[in-house]
């Protein structure tokens, strides 16, 4: 099996399917990267962006090549020596009829033999299906459905979907069917496809159902029959009965904890471990599953020990990950949070405040803000998961003599301030009484929600922290379980994607993962997550773009290089409001809007302002202003906003006075940005974890939010350039960035026992004000020094660090207390690149005895 150095991951889907990765795999291998890690390949609802819609986990998509071609990708890595991490998606699937489990529900109701493979709540009269794009009566009066059939019976054709109808009403269509020359067709799908085989008998009926199809009363009637009502796309919000995936009512949650489900969920991935084809699993979301600890315990014990699992999980600042998972670590949000951290300047947190509030013209008080933002998204977009919760709690207390009492609207403002409270996504507490981590998180939610304005009575609160804690009953266990899935959602919706575009600060901070409000951390913090993750989670993925990321990694580096600055940038601000106000006449986009604007446009800015900024600008700007939901929002867009926030966007970008002021203003903080960049590339190849280079990011990475960052790659040009690096000097940042991540990925490769030794913070001397970072990785023969400037214009200075780390002699004098005096250097970047790297603050050797 391949030795695990780094991953590489691919987007699948779009203009990558598997024989183009196949082609990809010898570029992959001279990059230096150990292993391709690859999105869901599973089948996935027709015309997936993404592959997170499974429909099928026992094939690979047909789309992507199927089979066969996993097999020519499989023939390919093995050939060069690679490996592959898969993804996986365990929590949920697509609430599609291409879907063939969730077909069966829709036809045999409750009956089904997959009714229990989905987390529904049976107990409600219908299933509740909002895939219409107006209430269902008006569909109905505009024939909107139809009746059709398939291989396995007759079905209602809605909204591009052909849901399956229950066999013994079939009766209600085809009573008018002419009999003659026709067996008794009702409720028999072998009978119905045998005689469909005759095609003037399908021609027969498809004239017959069309005629159907035609009568509103009739195919009401019909309609009315089934296990399931249509309905509007608006009604998930509050009338939904299944757990879904976050607010998306297209993805239908699993109910993986049960031993049946999880045995059909894993069965062919399980084969394609056992054929030596997969490496390595990647856990899609797994705060969404009932029970993750045990849902990984069952996961590990049927791999092989030699097969790592990484999961999907957000981890707040003051979080590890539970130390009973047995996994390989996280897929790197919190290395990404904190490399972002420690490359800010948090000194300039009180400025940029300051400058903020005056350009928006009003206080920020961001614990409010968030506030707002989670009591908003859990009252109208989670609605019916809030209802779900209080109709379970209800039940938990009905046999409690002090709790019986409390009516719905009581028990809902006790569930929404304890929510509103929770600090983390959520905690684990399954059929104990949880760690002393949970309960201290819950003990705090609790002390906080008890003081909600909007509590009736704190009492409430402590019966539903009670359900959490100590559930008494099954439906108080049911509480608990849906309270914890609930309470990772909310964190999602209400802080990732909501907040994270209303709180326009300093966006770089703005990431999955990170404190938006504390922008950096100091040496002493970083150091101690360094240690911790080597000493825990070695193999842990090293992250710092994603499909899921906010910007692109370079983008958020030059936006992090403001704090650097802020007074500089805030007159920048102030100049570019200036000059659009005098050529547009009328800034009708609102401040905070602009504020969010300058940074996004920083990020990607480009001298020759490429053809396509202004469409790709305007599209951020379009999302972030929806996922804001303060002037528009997915469900209720107000179009005047939109027309005047393209028409922003696009004349602001013509406007040739700005364009120049923008262009002098950004030029400086670019340069800062870049070395910035180049610095998180250093501490992502050398630090404690595995790197993970999404693709692309081999150079320069200015994309936008998803779907920005998953444009078509072009893989020719990274190739020639690859080919290149070692026949001239680097010029570009591209090239810089190239060069320093075929060196690290190299030294990996050659010197694997000491990114697998030791990690050592390292004390500089005369860096008065602590913002030099250095570190050593010490392995058996050999040592790995890194030294790293963090913030421009400090008493370190670049002729320092260059200096001092030119060879072991002199690295004693810098590094106070490092027995490497007599240390010979073994490796570092090659001529043409070291002095760009040490002129920008960075230093990477290497040092044997």
């Amino acid at each position: 099996m391949t030795s695990l150095r780094a991953t590489y991951r691919l987007q699948f889907r779009g203009d990558v399917d598997l024989e183009k990765a196949a082609s990809l795999v010898p570029y992959l291998a001279q990059l230096g990267v150990s292993h391709l890690y690859a999105s869901p390949l599973f089948q996935a609802a027709p015309g997936s962006t993404h592959g997170y819609d499974v429909t099928d986990f026992g094939k690979f998509d047909d789309c992507l090549g199927g089979y066969d071609g996993f097999e020519a990708l499989s023939i390919a890595l093995s050939a060069h020596g690679l490996g592959l991490i898969l993804d996986i998606v365990p929590n949920h699937m697509a609430a599609s009829s291409h879907n063939p489990w969730w077909a069966d529900v829709l036809r045999y109701g409750q009956a089904s033999r997959y009714a229990g493979h989905f987390d529904i709540d049976w107990s409600r009269t219908k299933l509740l299906l909002p895939i219409l794009g107006r209430p269902y009566g008006a569909a109905l009066e505009a024939g909107d459905f139809s009746l059709g059939y398939d291989t396995d019976g007759l079905t209602w054709q809605a909204s591009g979907q052909a849901l399956s109808l229950e066999p013994r009403t079939w009766s209600l269509i085809l009573r008018d069917f002419e009999k003659p020359g026709r067996p008794a067709l009702d409720g028999d799908p072998a009978l119905l496809r045998t005689w469909l085989g005759d095609t003037e008998n399908a021609r027969r009926l498809g004239t017959y159902l069309a005629a159907t199809s035609r009568d509103k009363e009739r195919m009401h009637q019909i309609h009315e029959a089934q296990h399931w009502r249509l309905a509007h796309w608006h009604a998930a919000r509050d009338m939904l009965g299944y757990r879904r995936f976050f607010e998306i009512s297209d993805l239908v949650g699993v109910r993986v904890e049960e031993p049946q489900v999880f045995d059909d969920v894993h069965r062919f991935l399980f084969e394609l471990v056992d054929r030596g084809f997969v490496d390595g699993v990647r856990v899609d979301h797994v705060d969404g599953l009932a029970d993750p600890k045990d849902y990984l315990d069952r996961l590990a014990n049927a791999l092989p020990r030699s097969v790592p699992i990484w999961v999907e999980k957000i981890l707040k600042r003051e979080e590890r990950l539970p130390a009973e998972w047995p996994v390989a670590g996280a897929t790197g949000y919190e290395f990404l949070a904190r490399t972002m951290a420690v490359l800010t300047n948090g000194a300039a947190a009180l400025e940029l405040d300051r400058a903020y509030a005056a350009h928006c013209g009003t206080a920020i008080d961001y614990p409010a803000m968030r506030g707002t933002a989670k009591r908003e998204v859990l009252t109208r977009n989670l609605a019916a998961e809030l209802g779900t919760l209080v109709g379970l709690l209800q039940r938990a207390l009905a046999s409690d003599l002090s709790g019986r009492d409390w009516g719905p609207d009581t028990l809902r403002r006790a569930v929404v301030a304890l929510l509103v409270a929770m600090p983390v996504y959520r905690t684990y507490f399954a059929g104990g009484s949880g760690s002393s981590s949970d309960q201290a998180i819950a003990a705090g939610a609790l002390a906080k929600a008890r003081s909600d304005s909007g509590l009736d009575d704190p009492a409430a609160a402590d019966a539903v922290a009670g359900c959490l804690l100590r559930p008494e009953n099954p439906a108080a266990q049911e509480f608990r379980t849906r309270f914890q899935q609930v309470s990772g959602a909310l964190m999602a919706k209400a802080v990732e994607d909501t907040l994270f575009y209303r709180f326009n600060r300093l966006v770089s901070a703005n990431e999955v993962g990170a404190d938006s409000h504390k922008i950096a951390i100091d040496l002493a913090e970083f150091h101690a997550f360094a240690a911790d993750r080597a000493d825990t989670h070695l193999l842990a993925l090293n992250a710092t773009a994603t499909h899921d990321t906010k910007r692109g990694e370079d983008a958020r580096m030059r936006i992090a290089a403001i704090a650097e600055a802020p007074t500089r940038w805030c007159d920048c601000v102030a100049r570019f409001d200036t000059i659009l106000a005098e050529d547009l006449g009328n800034l009708e986009v609102d401040a905070n809007t602009r504020w969010l604007f300058y940074q996004a446009l920083l990020g990607s800015w480009r001298p020759d302002l490429s053809d396509d900024l202004a469409e790709r600008m305007g599209a951020f700007l379009l999302k972030a202003a929806r996922e804001a939901k303060l002037h528009t929002s997915w469900v209720k867009t107000h179009q005047r906003y939109e027309r005047q926030l393209k028409q922003f966007v696009g004349d602001a970008l013509s406007c040739e006075p700005f364009v120049d002021s923008f262009a002098k203003c950004a030029a400086r903080f670019i340069a800062v940005g870049e070395r910035k960049s180049l610095i998180q590339l250093g501490l992502k190849l050398t630090l404690p974890g595995i790197p993970d280079i999404y693709q692309r990011t081999e150079v320069a990475d200015l994309s936008f939010v998803d779907p920005d960052n998953r444009r078509p790659v072009d893989f020719t040009d990274l190739a020639q350039r690859l080919s290149n690096i070692d026949c001239e000097k680097p010029r570009d940042f591209s090239q810089r960035k190239l060069a320093l991540l075929s060196f690290g990925l190299r030294l990996r490769r050659t010197h694997a026992d000491v990114f697998a030794g030791r990690y050592r913070d390292l004390q500089v001397e005369n860096d008065a004000d602590g913002r030099m970072l250095a570190f050593a990785r010490e392995g058996r023969a050999a040592t790995l020094i890194v030294a790293a400037e963090m913030s421009r214009d400090r008493s370190v200075t670049r002729k320092a660090i260059s200096l001092n780390l030119a060879g072991g002699r002199r690295l004693g004098a810098m590094i106070g207390a490092f027995p490497l005096r007599q240390a010979v250097e073994i490796a570092s970047p090659d001529q043409g690149l070291a002095p760009h790297l040490e002129d920008m603050g960075l230093s990477i050797r290497l040092f044997a005895e």
